[in-house]
C-alpha cells in the first residue's frame, strides 16, 4: 500500500510526501498535474524526521518542488502521481467528479 499527502500547494510549489512499505521510493519522479496538464516535477528525496519518527522507511518520503499554475488554474486543483504509476496523492477535501 502507498500512503501519501500534499500537504502545501500554492501557485508556484507543491510538496508533501509518499511513503510505500513494499519497495522504497526515495529518489522517485513524482509529477503534478492540473487536469492533464503536467505542471511540474520533482524527486522523493526529502528527509522528514516526522516520518521517520512514525516509522515510515528512513524517512526520505518528502518532496517539495515548484510547479507553474496558468491563469484560472486554483492550487487546489493540483494533484501529484508517482511516475509510472497508477498512484495519486490528492488534496484534504479534494473530490473526484465526472
Amino acid at each position: 500500500m502507498i500512503r501519501g499527502a500534499i500537504e502545501v500547494a500554492t501557485p508556484t510549489l507543491v510538496s508533501g510526501w509518499i511513503y510505500c512499505k513494499a519497495v522504497g521510493l526515495r529518489d522517485q519522479l513524482v509529477l503534478a498535474f492540473v487536469g492533464t496538464r503536467c505542471v511540474g516535477t520533482g524527486k522523493v528525496e526529502i528527509y522528514r524526521k516526522d516520518l521517520h519518527e512514525a516509522k515510515l522507511g528512513d524517512g526520505y518520503c518528502g518532496f517539495h518542488f515548484p510547479i507553474a499554475l496558468q491563469g484560472g488554474e486554483q492550487p487546489a486543483s493540483v494533484v501529484v502521481r508517482l511516475q509510472e504509476s497508477d498512484v495519486s496523492l490528492m488534496q484534504p477535501n479534494s473530490r473526484v467528479v465526472a
